[in-house]
């Protein structure tokens, strides 16, 4: 095994773990987030205050963002892998990619109301490409790049996964290839 193909296997498992506590991290930061909103909606004793609200929305807006970009570098890393390794690159999921980018550029979007619409630099091109073409800013049923939650942690552990089986398979050919040379 290269050097390469090493430091491309190191970050690959690196990103997988990544994604996995990321997807820890998103479920728990929207289970408060929903529990605050029961609370507060139900004018419950103790229910969060329109700040604390607040927070716990910009506590899960960034956690749902680290989920994708963790994927999109599980993503490359399992890419630059295939290539060390002289195989064709897996296909990139094109909807993880479009979140990301539009996240990324969020930046240079312009707002209406509650969503982020396209501005008019090319930036924006991969939020032209989400549901909508648009980003809301309100958490709900849909995410903010309009996956459901199950559906983004679907896709970052699809790629998960898809590795690990990798993984799993190639210490299988080495054991056997070690047992076959005794």
């Amino acid at each position: 095994m290269s050097i390469a193909e090493e430091a491309s296997l190191l970050f690959v498992r690196a990103w997988a773990e990544a994604v996995l506590r990321q997807v820890d991290r998103v479920r728990t930061a929207r289970e408060k987030a929903a529990a605050e909103l029961h609370s507060f909606v139900r004018k419950e004793e103790g229910s969060p205050t329109e700040g604390e609200m607040e927070r716990s929305f910009r506590e899960l807006w960034v956690e749902e963002h680290t989920l994708i970009w963790t994927a999109h570098q599980l993503e490359q890393w399992i890419s630059r892998l295939a290539v060390e390794r002289g195989e064709d690159k897996p296909k990139r999921d094109e909807v993880l990619a479009s979140a990301r980018n539009a996240l990324e550029h969020l930046n240079d979007a312009d707002f209406e109301g509650v969503y982020a619409v396209p501005g008019q630099g090319p930036r924006n091109r991969s939020m032209r490409k989400l549901p909508g073409g648009r980003l809301s800013l309100v958490v709900g049923e849909d995410l903010a790049y309009g996956m459901t939650p199950e559906e983004l942690e679907h896709r970052a552990l699809f790629v998960v996964r898809v590795i690990e089986h990798e993984l799993d398979q190639a210490a299988a050919d080495r054991y056997a290839e070690m047992l076959s040379s005794e």
